[in-house]
């Protein structure tokens, strides 16, 4: 598996704690079958983070994991909240982007269905193209799914994240996600993991659900082959 959203650099945001809490997910991330982790890190007010220290913390990183000698490739970009997608600098974000060509940007759950088009615009004048996060636990979204249809006509990706599809933020944003899910409205599968000794498990469950319930073809495009084209990272040799 190739995760594009994950919160594994320590210390910078609200994911991992320190370096043992790092090395901790990453070795339950490679125990749920994922090879390959772009670490995306919030960028929003709340975290407002630098991108030259999350470029430092990934090359400390990268070194303990290796000296760990945990199998797990890594890479860079970030999770950019509603707001800063709108405010923040052209600069700003192309050097948070994903792979050769992507954003990723979140869709909060109060995120107004407007924001959407907002967006596309701002994201396509950056030659940039939108993967829209987590639309599970939009409300905007949940009402209306085919908010989600047009912007996928214009180029844009969804992806959906392993805790929604486990229960873990309730109900009803489950729901949402297995809806989005047999519609085939979902693009790619991430983990959205933070902490060690829960989201591992989360991962390997929703994985282990979405194979059962669509095939193991449908589970590759979603964690593999998909996130593969977005992430610019080859397909895993066999």
């Amino acid at each position: 598996m190739i995760d594009t959203h994950c919160h594994l650099l320590p210390a910078i945001d609200d994911g991992a704690r320190d370096d043992a809490d790092a090395l901790a997910l990453a070795r339950e991330l490679v125990d749920a079958g994922v090879r390959f982790v772009v670490c995306t890190p919030h960028f929003s007010r709340r975290f407002p983070t630098d991108h030259g220290t999350a470029r430092e913390r990934l090359e400390a990183l990268r070194g303990l994991i290796d000296s760990a000698g945990i199998p797990l490739g890594l890479g860079l970009a970030a999770e950019v909240a509603p707001g800063t997608a709108a405010d923040a600098s052209p600069a700003q974000l192309k050097e948070r982007s994903l792979g050769a060509g992507h954003l990723l940007v979140e869709l909060e759950p109060d995120t107004p269905a407007g924001f959407v088009d907002l967006a596309l615009a701002r994201v396509r004048d950056l030659r940039l193209t939108c993967v829209f996060a987590h639309p599970e636990r939009c409300r905007a979204v949940r009402s209306q799914p085919r908010i989600l249809d047009s912007a996928r006509r214009a180029g844009a990706l969804t992806q959906v994240v392993a805790p929604s599809l486990t229960g873990r933020w309730g109900d009803t944003a489950a729901d949402a996600a297995w809806q989005l899910l047999d519609s085939g409205r979902v693009d790619l599968l991430a983990s959205d993991a933070h902490r060690p000794d829960r989201d591992g498990e989360h991962l390997m469950r929703a994985l282990e659900l979405v194979s059962r319930r669509l095939g193991p073809e449908a589970l590759l495009e979603l964690t593999e082959h998909g996130p593969g084209r977005v992430a610019g990272i080859p397909p895993h040799a066999t």
